[in-house]
């Protein structure tokens, strides 16, 4: 499935899960409402059309006084200005970033699903090769991480630990919506504590547990 298929899924599920849940708080982005979370990845595009990135906080607060409506509608309007983006390899940053906020909804509503589709194994590619390069450029040992679906070595060199894990609890975890214990209790061969520092691509991990 092409990035612009998959993006589009999500969005779609985004679009309806959303519906009536405006003011739910999304405990995964602290201090965001579920329109809250669908402007920001209105807004996030927008950046990405023009190589501009702001403050997403603030972005989410320009856009407070709209409703989910109108979020909804810039999202719409601002998907179609991206559109040659998802045949280059920022599409498969676009796939990880809708994705990875696709869950944080479906916990706020309590609505889990869709966790072992195509849509949550093409979000992890990008954070992969995000990680293998931290690693190589950190001299952090090489790990074997066994998915569902097959098996990927990050870092250089040969593998001197293991873990086993769905892609979607690798997301997660990569994604900061997990905290260090609860990634200390995956499946592992090794001491996670070689790896567990680089696993925090996008901030840091959880303080406390973050149970989806």
């Amino acid at each position: 499935m092409s990035n612009a298929a998959t993006y589009d899924q999500s969005m779609h599920r985004i679009t309806t899960l959303a519906a009536g849940h405006e003011d739910v708080p999304v405990d995964a982005c602290p201090g965001w409402s579920v329109k809250d979370l669908v402007a920001h990845l209105a807004s996030g595009l927008r950046n990405f059309h023009e190589h501009k990135f702001g403050d997403s906080d603030q972005q989410v607060l320009d856009r407070r006084s709209g409703t989910l409506a109108d979020a909804v509608a810039e999202w719409t309007e601002n998907r179609a200005l991206v559109e040659p983006l998802f045949d280059t390899p920022t599409g498969s940053v676009l796939v990880t970033e809708v994705v990875m906020h696709e869950h944080d909804l479906r916990t706020a509503v309590g609505e889990p699903g869709e966790r072992d589709n195509v849509a949550v194994r093409s979000a992890l590619t990008r954070p992969l090769q995000e990680l293998d390069k931290r690693m190589r450029e950190n001299d952090i040992p090489a790990l074997r991480i066994v998915l569902e679906h097959g098996e990927r070595v990050v870092g250089a060199g040969e593998p001197v630990g293991t873990l086993r894990a769905s892609s979607f609890d690798v997301l997660r975890a990569i994604g900061c919506r997990r905290s260090e214990a609860q990634i200390r209790a995956m499946d592992w061969d090794g001491d996670p504590g070689i790896w567990i520092p680089a696993l925090a691509l996008f901030g840091s991990h959880r303080d406390h547990d973050f149970v989806e």
